[in-house]
């Protein structure tokens, strides 16, 4: 079944896409919350069609701990510009990944 636009599609492991997304705003991500991930592994996420494509992504930080992580995608005339939105810390691996 297709995704409609605005809707989220079901949730599925994180793939080599999925990952580069992720390390384009790994920086950004550890500025805004003041830390450095050694460990920085995309698990698992959701997307949603906009004006583009947000990713909902459950990133792994640490040992137990989680980020879940919202990545906007521009469509291909603006460029594919990829951009942090927001984050959520103190995350489960169980925890499903929220809409953030």
């Amino acid at each position: 079944m297709p995704m409609m636009c605005g809707g989220t599609g079901a949730v599925k492991a994180a793939d080599s896409t999925v990952q580069e997304l992720c390390d384009q705003v790994k920086a950004e991500l550890e500025q805004k919350h003041g830390k450095q991930f050694d460990t920085f592994v995309a698990v698992s996420y959701k997307t949603q069609l906009v004006n583009g494509t947000n990713y909902f992504v459950k990133v792994q930080v640490g040992d137990e701990e989680y980020y879940h992580v919202r990545i906007h995608k521009a469509l291909p005339h603006e460029q594919g510009k990829v951009t942090l939105s927001t984050s959520q810390t103190g995350k489960t691996k169980e925890e499903e990944i929220s809409y953030i």
